[in-house]
């Protein structure tokens, strides 16, 4: 009587537990992960927030900008002045051995830029911060889709590790089920070692479980920007599936991602390069005015000079075609990028609606007959119906169908974060619990 009190309640926490662990955490039922990382419950929100907080791809980032920003100071500082003195005739030989033949001049010079060089230089700097700018974007949307995956992740394990110790417990009922019949002479001695081996295997599998979830935390850690995994039982709901638009209107939304603006950021950054390699076709005009004394005749003169160098336009010819080239690869790159992402997008949201199916199909009927045909066989087998490698195939289909449900509601999630990410969705990942509402 009292074995089979404790088989109901097995029984109870396999349709509950592990199924919907957000659900035990939200209804006060005291859970092993929550002993085992003790903290506050964690939720996706928090891992989001933390990694923008704490992560040092941010802050690689703001340097980065802050780099462009000075960049873009020193695109608009004009040429220098520049200041002369020259002495001739002096310490020759003959006449000029000494310095009383020798003319000094002090003079002052000022390259004067023109073709509006300054201006491109000032418009390429700004086009280029722009594109680091939107580059920190992309960034920012892969690193959250990364703690997103991981975060899926965690919760798959700590469902798979709710499994794993639910069947060890099934395993152990089961033996010591076994061996109040070998006491009563109904079953061979054989039967206990089965029994035990399969307790073995069960706290086996159990152990493993342990360590993957060990790891999966410790990856989350490191995609929040944090060393050590100082946070309690993840909290997200892996059986509910939010819905996803139909195809034509996330194709609709991928256009307007980062990843493909990145090419209008591109765009006029070439444009404003070709503009700055056109500009310096113009060559610039230097201005002099000084004073120069004679030494023989102790006199003082002006004088005033003006260069500017020749054949500037040829020699930009090859800057100006390598802008030109490079401003016409962009076009191509953001068609065959375009084609990459739906094509993509397409895959990852045929497999999503499989998913779907699979874990609707999970849920709602294959493991509730397993459950159904678990309980019929050890109700069979403890009236001596049934052996004991019937129970033992039926409590493995039990554990197997329940983990296949944990996979497939992981896929979805994982193929749902990835449609995010293509369509720059804000917030990826699996929706909170009502117990993980901020």
């Amino acid at each position: 009587m009292f074995s089979s009190s404790i088989r109901r309640a097995w029984l109870c926490a396999a349709m509950l537990g592990a199924l919907s662990v957000p659900l035990a955490a939200a209804t006060g039922t005291p859970d092993a992960h929550h002993v085992d990382h003790p903290g506050p419950h964690f939720t996706l929100a928090e891992a989001l927030a933390r990694a923008q907080a704490r992560h040092p791809l941010f802050a690689s980032y703001r340097a980065q900008l802050q780099a462009a920003d000075g960049r873009a100071v020193q695109a608009g500082v004009r040429p220098a002045p520049a200041l002369n003195l020259t002495v001739e005739n002096a310490f020759g030989t003959g006449e000029i051995s000494g310095y009383s033949a020798a003319e000094t001049t002090l003079g002052f010079s000022q390259l004067i830029e023109r073709g509006g060089l300054r201006d491109r230089r000032i418009e390429t700097a700004a086009a280029g911060r722009q594109q680091v700018a939107t580059d920190a974007d992309i960034a920012r949307l892969d690193l959250r889709a990364d703690v997103a995956r991981r975060f899926v992740h965690v919760l798959s394990d700590q469902a798979q590790l709710g499994i794993t110790r639910e069947a060890t417990g099934l395993a152990t009922s089961t033996l010591a089920e076994v061996e109040r019949r070998v006491a009563a002479a109904r079953v061979p001695l054989a039967e206990r070692l089965r029994a035990q081996i399969s307790l073995e295997r069960a706290r086996l599998a159990e152990e493993h479980a342990e360590h993957e979830l060990l790891s999966s935390r410790r990856h989350l850690a490191a995609a929040t920007g944090s060393m050590q995994a100082d946070f309690g039982l993840a909290e997200g709901d892996l059986l509910r599936l939010p819905p996803v638009a139909d195809f034509e209107t996330l194709l609709a939304q991928v256009q307007a991602t980062p990843d493909l603006l990145r090419f209008a950021s591109e765009t006029r950054l070439r444009e404003s390069e070709l503009r700055l390699a056109q500009a310096r076709r113009t060559p610039g005009l230097t201005l002099g005015a000084g004073i120069r004394r004679l030494e023989t005749s102790d006199d003082v003169g002006l004088i005033f000079s003006a260069s500017m160098p020749l054949f500037g336009a040829p020699r930009e010819r090859g800057n100006i075609l390598e802008s030109e080239a490079r401003l016409a690869q962009v076009g191509p790159e953001r068609e065959q990028a375009m084609l990459k992402a739906q094509a993509r997008l397409y895959e990852i949201w045929q497999e999503l609606n499989h998913a779907r199916v699979e874990v609707e199909a999970q849920r709602e009927r294959v493991v509730p007959a397993v459950e159904q045909a678990l309980e019929q066989t050890r109700h069979a087998y403890q009236r001596g119906r049934y052996s004991l490698l019937e129970l033992r195939d039926a409590q493995a289909e039990w554990a197997s169908q329940r983990r296949r449900l944990i996979e497939a509601a992981s896929e979805y999630h994982g193929y749902l974060i990835e449609i995010q990410r293509l369509t720059g969705a804000p917030a990826p990942g699996p929706a909170a619990t009502a117990s993980s509402q901020p």
